[in-house]
């Protein structure tokens, strides 16, 4: 009887130390993992934060850098427009909210300037087309036939800033279309050299023709009679 009594102890303490079976899972092992995964998570969360934030600044920087470039070119188009030949008359800067009729000074132009060839205007979208200008610049132009570059544009910008960036445009339309002539026709080409460019606040005005003292005359004259 005492026997059996121990025996029955004994196997109680086996079962106690032995713990549950090998199958049950351990809650405190199942909290541990997912904690790791959540880190883990998390981890992964910051690593793509941080390349987002990585790639924001290159593109900012970048952005940066292109407009700073362009300034630079900016300031030196504009320092060679100053040193290209051209008349300009006096800024209408002091009379801001003055305008001018474009049509008559057109008119007179073509009445008292003498050009090689006949200038007929070109439709606004062909002349939109070969020179980009300000937003709501009002855009003339008349040409000749394709074998003399006589041409006269006018131009009519919102503002004085705007005028100023048409000026910049106007002279790229003409070394472009310099180049075309020194091709075929050397002499057309010197005639774009010695065009007329006239800026007188909001107006911008160019003249190619061989009469280009009576083109400046008449249209300076024409600005300070208003």
């Amino acid at each position: 009887m005492s026997n059996s009594m121990e025996n029955k102890k004994i196997q109680e303490k086996n079962l106690f130390e032995e713990g549950p079976p090998a199958g049950d899972k351990n809650p405190k092992a199942g909290v541990r993992k997912d904690r790791k995964n959540v880190r883990w998570k998390h981890g992964v969360l910051r690593f793509y934060a941080c390349a987002a934030m990585a790639l924001f600044v290159t593109i900012a920087f970048g952005w940066g850098i292109c407009q700073m470039v362009r300034a630079i070119n900016e300031g030196e188009e504009q320092q060679k427009l100053m040193a290209q030949p051209g008349e300009q008359v006096e800024d209408n800067s002091a009379n801001e909210g003055k305008t001018i009729d474009v049509d008559k000074l057109i008119a007179r132009i073509l009445d008292r300037v003498t050009f090689e060839a006949e200038l007929n205007p070109l439709e606004e979208s062909v002349a939109s087309g070969m020179i980009d200008v300000a937003e709501g610049t009002d855009l003339r132009i008349y040409m000749g036939n394709g074998t003399y570059s006589d041409e006269l544009v006018v131009m009519t910008a919102p503002s004085e800033s705007d005028a100023k960036q048409n000026q910049r445009k106007v002279e790229n339309h003409l070394s472009e279309m310099q180049k075309q002539f020194e091709d075929y026709i050397p002499k057309e080409a010197k005639k774009i050299d010695n065009a007329v460019k006239v800026r007188c606040g909001c107006y911008v005005l160019v003249c190619v023709t061989n009469d280009s003292d009576t083109a400046k005359e008449t249209i300076d004259a024409f600005f300070k009679d208003k």
